[in-house]
Order: C-alpha cells, then structure tokens, then sequence
C-alpha cells in the first residue's frame, strides 16, 4: 500500500487542503514504482498535452470536453484543488488524482483519477493509486464515504472501481453526451465500513492461496 511520508492533515487545517501533504510513496506497481505529490508548474503542459488527447479526455467530465489553456489548467493544478496529487511512475508525470468537493460537515468527498499517458493503462496503475488515496482518505483524513462515478461506456474505469471495493448507488440515464450519442452514467460510493471490509479480504487472500 505505501506511505504517506509528508504532513498529514489534521483536525481544522484539513480545509487547507492540497499543501498539507508535501509527497507521498508507494509501494512498486505493475513493475515500476510510483509517487504521489503535489502538483509543480513542471506538470502543467504534460497535462495540457493529456487533457487534449480526444483518448484521454473522452470519458472525463463535461467541461474537459472543450479546449482549455494552459493557464486554465495551472490554476486546475495549482490553486483549485482540494487534495491534489500529481502521478509519477517511471520517474515521470503521467496524471493526476484528487479528492475534491468536500463536505466536512458529512465527513464525505469525491474521487477522481485521471492516467494520461496511456502507456499506462492497463497495468493496474490507476487501481493501485486509487486504493492508496482511499486508505489515506479513511485512516488520516478521517473522511466517511468517497463518491466516484464514470460513464457507462468506460470499461477500464468500471472494472478499477470493483476491484478497489465501490458499491454502486445508481444509474443516471442518458447523462453525457459522447462519441455522437447519449451515454448513462454510474454513481458509485465507498463507506469507511467498506474499505475496511474490502481490505480484511485483501489481506487474507495470499494467506488462503498459501493455505495447502
């Protein structure tokens, strides 16, 4: 799972956000190793370059389906954001992932993870960052539930939220419009309760497939 090796928020400053964790390191993935951390101006044009990828942008949220600056993006990267990592594997910039949209008063956020360089799909890299954001989340925030959602037509991201435990809450029908047609999208959460169980069976699995 890795470490968070930075500040941790704690008590009222978790509103300050993004600065408080100064990085994070994790444990090898897919045979490479990642980091999270907070964002630099180093990452805004790679992300540019990303969010323009029609591949990339295609399943993200509405407003990234328009063009946007790189001034657009730096203030995305560097003065919006909530809790906001940078994504490096391979000693390079390959995405973002965040908790944002806080609801302190109900304990409660939203996830999101965005790979752009697609090099990297398909080698658990986006299940691996999204398990250690949602211990992180759990164990030093002390948020209750996580909120993610993704568009039906997005297998990879459909199989990434099972994997890491999400319960799906519903279905919104015909919510986005993408590649000429209507798509549903999939509202899904994770309770605290959830992570924990989904993390108990995690860790006894080796242990039952070691098991004679």
């Amino acid at each position: 799972m890795g470490r968070f090796v930075g500040r941790i928020p704690q008590g009222g400053d978790i509103m300050e956000g993004n600065r408080l964790a100064e990085a994070t390191g994790f444990a090898p993935v897919s045979g490479g190793g990642f980091t999270l951390r907070p964002p630099h101006l180093g990452d805004v044009v790679p992300y540019t370059t990303f969010l323009a990828d029609p591949d990339v942008r295609v399943w993200l949220d509405d407003v990234a389906q328009r063009p946007m600056s790189t001034g657009r993006v730096e203030s995305l990267l560097l003065r919006e954001g909530w809790c906001l990592w940078s994504i490096e594997a391979g000693g390079a910039f390959v995405g973002v992932t965040s908790l944002y949209e806080p609801d302190l008063a109900r304990g409660m956020a939203r996830y999101s993870i965005v790979i752009g360089d697609k090099t990297r799909w398909n080698r658990g890299l986006g299940t691996a960052v999204t398990g250690s954001v949602l211990a992180h989340a759990f164990t030093e925030l002390g948020l209750r539930k996580i909120v993610s959602d993704y568009l039906v037509p997005n297998i990879a991201s459909a199989r990434m939220h099972e994997r890491c435990g999400f319960v799906v809450e519903g279905r919104f029908r015909e919510d986005a419009w993408r590649q000429g047609r209507w798509v549903d999208r999939i509202w899904l959460s994770m309770l605290r309760s959830d992570w924990e169980r989904h993390s108990m069976r995690a860790a006894s699995a080796p242990a039952a497939r070691d098991r004679p």
